[in-house]
C-alpha cells in the first residue's frame, strides 16, 4: 500500500510537471499549433510510465552511493522514455537538434524538481517519525 501511495504522489507530480512543460515547449516550439485530446492521454500515459521508475529504489536505506547509482539510472530510463514516446507521439522532430535538445532539458527539469519534491516529502516524513518516536520513548 505504501508503494501505491507514493507511485500515486510521484504520478501527480510528474504529470502536472509535464503538462507545464509541454505548454512552455509548444509554445516556443508550435505556437501556432492547434491540439487533439489525444495529447492528454499522451501525458498521462507518460507520466504513468514514468512514474514506474520509482520502483527500482528499495524500501529498505540504502548508501548514498548506491542512491546515487539508481537516481542516475532513473534518470536515464526516464530519458529513454520521454524521448522514445516523444518520438513515437511525434511531439518532436528527431533530426532537429534544438528540439532533442529541448525535450532533454524538459525531461531534465521535471526529473528534478520531482525528486526534491518527493526528496523533502521523505525528509519531512522521516522527521515526524523520528519526533513520534522519542515522544514513545520518554513516555517508558
Amino acid at each position: 500500500m505504501k508503494k501505491l501511495k507514493k507511485l500515486l504522489s510521484v504520478f501527480m507530480c510528474v504529470t502536472t510537471s509535464v503538462v507545464f512543460v509541454t505548454a512552455v515547449y509548444i509554445t516556443i516550439y508550435w505556437p501556432q499549433t492547434t491540439l487533439g485530446v489525444e495529447i492528454l492521454w499522451q501525458i498521462l500515459i507518460v507520466g504513468f510510465l514514468g512514474s514506474l521508475g520509482i520502483f527500482i529504489y528499495p524500501e529498505r536505506e540504502i548508501s548514498r552511493k548506491m542512491t546515487l547509482i539508481l537516481c542516475v539510472l532513473h534518470y536515464l530510463e526516464t530519458n529513454a522514455l520521454v524521448l522514445g514516446c516523444g518520438i513515437w507521439f511525434e511531439w518532436f522532430e528527431a533530426d532537429n537538434l534544438f528540439m532533442v535538445l529541448g525535450m532533454v532539458i524538459a525531461i531534465t527539469v521535471v526529473f528534478l524538481l520531482v525528486t526534491v519534491i518527493e526528496w523533502k516529502k521523505n525528509n519531512r516524513m522521516a522527521a515526524i517519525m523520528n519526533e513520534r518516536l522519542k515522544e514513545y520513548q520518554n513516555l517508558k
